[in-house]
């Protein structure tokens, strides 16, 4: 059956199928101006291209495959006046429309020139658009897509995750000149495009047509710039770095963030070829802009209660614990990256394109402040900058991301033509020691680390003793080795074909599909000193004996523990961390088919997109053949890897629905409904064969799933329906709104949770057999748009975004269950509540008012200002009773022991009843452009947090409040507090600066305080 069903796959790969299009088309009609009759056979051409169209017996005319861009287009006829209508922006599968009216001439005279105006709204899409194009962007006061994106209706930008629609964290899909930027194995963006690169940005928040897919929530697709026919340059530089670590500028703290940009764009030999280029440096001295209030304690020591070592209580500190205001030492990171087009039109009907990007970030880990700074791979609570205040070295992340676009678009006829995509893809990631490199082993090896320098080592594999003091805090001692060691990496492969045909004037018919082919490979040690130990016994003198290099693989994998946490965790890697390409520990090959179909009835008073989408989605996940009796080793307590086979593949088959009518030649309604479907992130489902093992194995499989022990194979793809109904109003020629109400039902999504015998085997039926992802939470997001757009009017332009909305579930994400809200009851939510990221209203004002060239005089003439004001009520969260004792806390972490265990979280009220303050934020762009002969100058400031504001983000959800945990004022802290240093240690790290709260949460309390940029930008 399973080869039967991917020849048929394969076989309808073979048509003519999908690619994300990323071409837009010009559609229109010519007609003479004083007789409003058509003009047969009209040439209309796109200046600088191949491009152009004659219109039919009806004056209508269509363009297709338009890359996206702003263009000049022409009209021509014999005895009438040549028109000439400039700044025709097309977008990425959008229609534009541009109608032409020729004036007669009986004498040759120079053509009319025109300057078109972006309409207001879109009366070809049927469901919701949002663009942002390069003009836009470059007023910004702030940088990234995400940011960008979430100045939209339906967005919520929550502790650095964007949400769309109420849809969980990684329902947003990210493309690149139509080819997929999204990494499956944690679904994040898997390739960044340099802002001044970007020609658009299309966020379809719902109700995307069959030509779509791999999202539940949203797709964020992102046009790179081509070259014109003239050559253009660009340096752009701008800073912060205004004052000393922990001094202020104009009472503003300087980060030491330094970015610099270069592009460069136009004809490479000949007019037929074309290339765009851009390069960018970022340096950020402190890439954590976080509020920190100063503290420094001197003349501490250590106490008896921690790993003190032979020298026991009483040793001072090798130093004082001090931090400045807003400023953390060794948290810097650096990322270069060049990205670029290359076009080539071979003839009239045949053109290639080509993207390209690459990238590296490299920063240290251990120097941040716990939360705000989110990191590749789970850091141990110990990995903090103010744990490692003294410890002489961090270990560093390397990521490295690259893609590979080539496209060719083959014209068959005026009115088909057909486009070819190959891409390639990789994002490969370590995090190391800088001293030893790749050589794990020598980590945690005291004579390796003696002969660099560090000594102190209790024994051969183990470091120096942690510094404990003030009643066991600790700290890492100055020599302490690092003990983890990851290393990752994914590859994509992606070929598709797409056939688009005109068959009339109205009706466009797209046939097509997609495959993607992902290699994934991971090895992560979480405790190298225990593995080492393992290995050579204490002394480092005993090597251990193995029976086989089978038994070796399994023992030394667990040899940190039986927790996945603890464990190696390897595929695609030995278990000594050496490539390999095939066997059990090979790397997983998750593969992703699509095709579709899609008719397009458009007529000038209605459009009509009908579709229908497949989906097959292959995770290759390793799972037992017998879930209630796995085959396995009883000997090392191993799966039988002989008798493993891979989770089921998925088939979808998605309707799509989607129609757009004028009510007035003002008025636009439109209406969608579809089917979702979207794998989650790969990470909870592919691992090692050694995790499964613990996973499943009857001696150590856990019902609950409380400390990693679940099955990642038994998820499926999540899905949803969504419904959206609209009206987009033109008021006047310079001011539109538009008006959507959206419905979702969340179906399948996952949840961790206890997979049930079904009586085959020797549980009886209903019991445990063990935890792992299941498809059983669901819920229902409901909501309203409003947008409001003011063209340039008197030098002022605005946009005003607003969502209402309600997001309920049975879980915010597939953990919610993982942490008991209490030991009583129902375990498992059957009811929905407000999800934890339901934000009732969220909102953007962005207003920007700008003096153009010749305007204003000499002094205002090219001077601008761009304020954005966001704004949300806040999100929910539960209430809880506070601690009253330590239970598995320790005394430094107590005030969040409900974060930290669920057995201790006793709610006060239903689940989220509460919601967290309401928060604004105010950030601004003042510009001044300044021609200077050839080239243009701009200066400009940027301001984000204008006022400074200590936005409230999160609040301890025992007192309500982001200002205080509780504890110090508690009757149970009374004999703490008693202890010299403890409050005042206590009320720095905790109370004033969130430390505990960020460990647990891995989030803040509060937003960024206020960075103040100047840059110069040059225009030649």
């Amino acid at each position: 059956m399973h080869r039967r069903s991917m020849a048929v796959l394969a076989s309808l790969l073979l048509l003519p199928c999908f690619l994300f299009a990323q071409d837009g088309k010009i559609r229109g009609r010519v007609t003479a101006k004083d007789t409003n009759e058509p003009l047969i056979g009209a040439n209309v051409v796109v200046d600088g291209t191949t491009l152009g169209a004659a219109a039919d017996l009806n004056g209508d005319f269509v363009i297709l495959s338009v890359p996206p861009g702003v263009y000049t287009v022409r009209a021509s006829y014999i005895g009438y006046q040549t028109v000439v209508i400039a700044n025709v922006r097309v977008s990425a599968n959008l229609t534009t429309t541009q109608d032409f009216s020729l004036p007669s001439s009986a004498i040759a005279v120079e053509a009319m020139e025109i300057v078109a105006e972006r309409p207001l709204i879109q009366r070809n899409t049927t469901n919701t658009v949002r663009l942002t194009t390069q003009e836009d962007i470059q007023n910004l006061p702030f940088r990234g897509v995400q940011q960008i994106v979430a100045l939209n209706s339906g967005t919520v930008l929550q502790d650095g995750n964007l949400h769309v629609r109420g849809g969980r964290v990684g329902e947003v899909a990210y493309y690149i000149d139509g080819a997929t930027a999204l990494n499956p194995f944690n679904n994040n963006e898997n390739v960044g495009v340099i802002q001044e690169a970007i020609e658009e940005i299309q966020l379809q928040s719902g109700g995307y047509t069959a030509e779509f897919g791999g999202a539940n929530s949203g797709i964020v697709r992102t046009t790179v710039r081509t070259g014109g026919q003239d050559f253009k340059a660009t340096v752009d530089y701008r800073t912060d770095d205004f004052a000393k670590p922990g001094e202020k500028f104009l009472g503003t703290s300087a980060f030491g963030h330094r970015n610099a940009v270069v592009t460069a764009s136009g004809p490479l030999l000949s007019n037929k070829v074309k290339f765009f280029l851009a390069g960018q440096h970022n340096y950020q001295r402190n890439r954590q802009p976080l509020f920190l209030e100063p503290f420094r304690f001197d003349n501490l020591v250590t106490d008896a209660l921690g790993q003190a070592g032979p020298s026991g209580a009483g040793q001072p500190l090798p130093g004082a614990v001090e931090f400045e205001e807003n400023y953390l030492p060794r948290n810097q990171r650096e990322d270069n990256s060049v990205q670029g087009t290359l076009t080539y039109d071979l003839s009239n009907v045949l053109k290639f394109r080509f993207t390209g990007s690459y990238a590296e970030v490299n920063n240290p880990v251990g120097g941040e402040w716990p939360g705000g700074t989110p990191t590749q791979t789970p850091v141990a609570e110990s990995q903090n900058g103010l744990q490692n205040v003294f410890q002489r070295r961090l270990a560093q992340q390397e990521t490295i991301s690259s893609l590979a676009n080539l496209k060719a678009t083959h014209v068959l006829s005026p009115k088909t033509f057909y486009e070819a995509s190959i891409s390639f893809s990789e994002r490969k990631f370590r995090q190391y020691d800088e001293t030893f490199g790749d050589n794990w082993t020598l980590y945690t090896d005291s004579l390796a680390n003696a002969e660099k320098g560090y000594t102190g080592f209790v024994r051969r594999y183990e470091g120096p003793y942690d510094l404990s003091t003030i009643n066991n805090f600790a700290f890492n001692h100055p020599n302490a080795p690092i003990n983890t060691y990851y290393r990752d990496s994914q590859q994509d492969l992606g070929a598709s074909l797409d056939l688009t045909s005109q068959v009339s004037k109205s009706w466009e018919v797209k046939v097509g599909g997609r495959m993607d082919r992902w290699t994934m490979r991971n090895f992560d040690v979480n405790n190298i000193s225990a593995t080492m130990q393992f290995l050579y016994g204490r002394s480092g003198n005993n090597p251990r004996v193995f029976a086989s290099e089978y038994e070796r693989k399994v023992l030394m994998a667990r040899a940190g523990g039986t927790r996945q946490t603890q464990m190696i965790n390897f595929f695609g890697y030995d278990v000594d961390g050496n490539k390999i390409n095939s066997g059990p520990d090979g790397p997983r090959h998750p593969l992703f088919l699509a095709a579709y179909v899609q008719n397009k009835l458009e007529y000038r008073d209605l459009v009509v997109n009908l579709g229908l989408r497949y989906e097959r989605i292959a995770t290759d996940a390793p799972a037992p053949k017998d879930l209630e009796n796995p085959a396995f080793d009883e000997k090392v307590n191993y799966i039988d890897e002989s008798q493993l086979t891979t989770a089921e593949a998925t088939d979808y088959l998605l309707p799509r629905i989607n129609f757009s009518f004028p009510v007035t030649d003002r008025t636009v309604f439109y209406a969608t409904y579809g089917k979702y479907v979207q794998l989650p992130q790969l990470v909870d489902i592919l691992t090692g064969n050694q995790v499964l093992s613990i996973s499943v194995s009857p001696v150590t499989r856990s019902p609950y799933g409380y400390f990693g022990q679940y099955a990642g194979f038994t998820a499926k793809p999540e899905r949803t329906t969504q419904y959206e109904m609209g009206i987009r109003q033109s008021i006047t020629d310079n001011f539109a709104f538009t008006v959507t109400g959206f419905y979702k039902d969340l179906i399948e999504q996952l949840r961790f949770d206890r997979v049930l015998s079904e009586g085959k085997g020797t549980i009886p039926e209903g019991q445990t057999v063990f935890s792992g992802l299941l498809n059983n939470d669901f819920g229902t997001v409901k909501g309203l748009e409003l947008t409001l757009e003011l063209r340039r009017v008197k030098r002022l332009s605005a946009k005003v975004s607003y969502t209402l909305s309600d997001a309920r579930g049975t879980g915010s994400d597939s953990r919610a269950t993982q942490v008991a809200v209490s030991d009583g009851g129902a375990r498992y939510p059957i009811l929905t509540y407000k999800l934890n990221y339901n934000q009732p209203h969220r909102g953007s004002v962005v207003l920007d008012y700008r003096f153009a060239k010749g305007d204003g005089g000499k002094i205002l003439q090219g001077t601008g200002l761009n304020a954005i004001l966001t704004f949300n009520s806040g999100h929910s969260y539960t209430q809880i009773q506070e601690p009253e004792t330590l239970g598995q806390a320790s005394p430094w972490n107590i005030g969040v022991r409900p974060l930290i265990d669920p057995r201790s979280s006793y709610p006060v009220e239903p689940v989220n009843s509460s919601s967290t303050p309401f928060n604004f934020n105010v950030d601004l762009n003042f510009s001044r452009l300044i021609p200077l002969g050839r080239f243009d100058a701009e200066l400009y400031v940027n301001v984000l947090n204008v006022f400074n504001t200590k936005n409230v983000l999160n609040v301890y959800p025992n007192t309500g409040t982001s200002e205080d945990d509780g504890w110090l004022r508690s009757e149970a802290a009374g004999s703490y507090v008693a202890i010299p240093n403890y409050a005042d240690f206590y009320r720095a790290v905790n109370v004033d600066n969130r430390w505990a709260y960020n460990t647990a949460t891995g989030n803040d309390l509060f937003g960024n305080p206020r960075q103040i940029f100047a840059g110069l930008r040059l225009e030649f």
